[in-house]
């Protein structure tokens, strides 16, 4: 019952959430440890609604914080962790606050079902959207260069997408007022 429960809380949080983690209580995802002014691994891969957990391990304080404004751990030191789930695809780069050297970035693909016989179900966010919160989603047959818009500025969290037959690429970014994310890895359709 208290994993169904804490599944459901997963399903309606915002898309980008930090929480304290203890050690017992870590979802699925990818661990950073910040230690030796450094963040490592400085690059991870999470799934949409997976959480980045980072452990501070120095005994000054340090932050994990969103170049662009999605997120921020708070200042942490000496074994404390902090937790961001992520429900958006896109690339999210991010610094410590109190030491610029310090740099990482978390990338989140999206996910598609389907077929190119029967079409793809595009998804690039899970749960509710955020207010002021919109996605960009881009296509492209694959191995040209030329990226075009399937979604520009929308709050949809998924769309249909049947461009007949072929091989195709998709990616996608998360916007947040009048700053977005980087783009997030290719997904290739074929």
């Amino acid at each position: 019952m208290r994993s169904l429960l804490a599944g459901l809380a997963a399903l309606v949080l915002p898309c980008v959430a930090v929480v304290p983690v203890h050690a017992q209580e870590q979802a699925a995802g990818a661990t950073v440890t910040v230690a030796n002014m450094a963040f490592a691994p400085a690059k991870v891969r999470v799934g949409m609604g997976e959480t980045v957990t980072w452990t501070f391990q120095d005994t000054i304080s340090h932050t994990a914080t969103s170049d662009e404004g999605f997120f921020d751990t708070g200042a942490a030191s000496g074994g404390a962790s902090r937790g961001v789930r992520f429900a958006s695809a896109g690339a999210f780069a991010y610094h410590c606050s109190f030491h610029s050297m310090m740099v990482g970035k978390v990338t989140v693909p999206m996910v598609a079902t389907g077929s190119v016989k029967d079409g793809w179900k595009l998804r690039w966010r899970v749960g509710d959207n955020p207010k002021g919160r919109t996605y960009d989603v881009q296509q492209r047959r694959a191995g040209t260069k030329t990226w075009s818009l399937f979604r520009n500025q929308t709050v949809s969290g998924s769309g249909w997408f049947d461009p007949g037959s072929g091989s195709w690429q998709v990616r996608a970014r998360t916007i947040k007022k009048d700053r977005s994310s980087g783009w997030s890895p290719t997904l290739n359709l074929s």
